[in-house]
């Protein structure tokens, strides 16, 4: 009679699969793993230097608009710059201070004033330092003194307190005359008195003057400061 049972060949053909190719198996994947742990650094590094040529390129093509920015900056503070020696010449005028104490002593001879004396006293533009303001102590509540609207940087005051002796009528003329002159100049505490002088020669008439007393200040440009050797 013929046998009909399945042969035991196919689990034995498993087994010796299993056998021969789990270890080929095993070496291509710890190939893989090998290959792949070498790579990987590699790998990284290109895409870090594709990132960082992305980046390049974008400065590159960003390049041109930087450039124009900047021009256009540098003609603002050019314009800027412009803006303020115009303002700083409209508020000096032209002239030096010397200049303007020989004008002064020439109108008061002009106009018949006497002056009994002048010292001028200059004061420079303070620097535009926001520090500054922090100096003071906490405790000292004195509020400092106003700061002058017309002492911008690159100017500088110049005070005078100016007596003079003359007539009404020469007294207004020489003071109207001060405004034509070349520097800006600014009139405060205006003060007079009335002198009677006595009479040099019996029989003639005393003498009527009124002494001036005036606060001057001069706006001009400041002067540079020399380096020492």
């Amino acid at each position: 009679m013929t046998n009909l049972q399945p042969t035991s060949v196919t689990p034995r053909f498993k087994r010796e699969w299993l056998l021969l190719g789990g270890p080929v198996v095993a070496g291509l994947l710890l190939s893989a793993g090998v290959a792949a742990l070498g790579v990987w650094p590699s790998w990284q590094r290109l895409l870090i230097d594709q990132q960082e040529l992305e980046q390049l390129e974008e400065q590159r093509q960003r390049l041109p608009l930087l450039r124009a920015q900047l021009l256009k900056l540098q003609d603002s503070v050019q314009q800027a710059e412009q803006r303020n020696a115009a303002i700083v010449g409209l508020i000096a005028g032209s002239g030096e201070i010397s200049t303007f104490l020989a004008q002064l002593s020439s109108e008061a001879q002009r106009t018949g004033v006497a002056l009994d004396g002048y010292e001028p006293v200059v004061t420079q533009a303070p620097p535009a330092d926001p520090k500054a303001a922090k100096t003071k102590s906490a405790k000292d509540k004195t509020p400092p003194p106003p700061a002058d609207p017309l002492l911008a940087p690159g100017l500088q005051k110049t005070s005078l307190l100016l007596t003079a002796r003359g007539t009404g009528p020469q007294l207004l003329a020489f003071l109207r005359s001060l405004e034509q002159l070349s520097l800006l100049v600014v009139q405060s505490d205006l003060s007079l008195k009335h002198e009677t002088e006595e009479a040099a020669k019996p029989g003639e008439a005393a003498a009527n003057t009124t002494q001036l007393r005036l606060n001057l200040s001069l706006y001009s440009a400041a002067e540079l400061a020399t380096k020492q050797p």
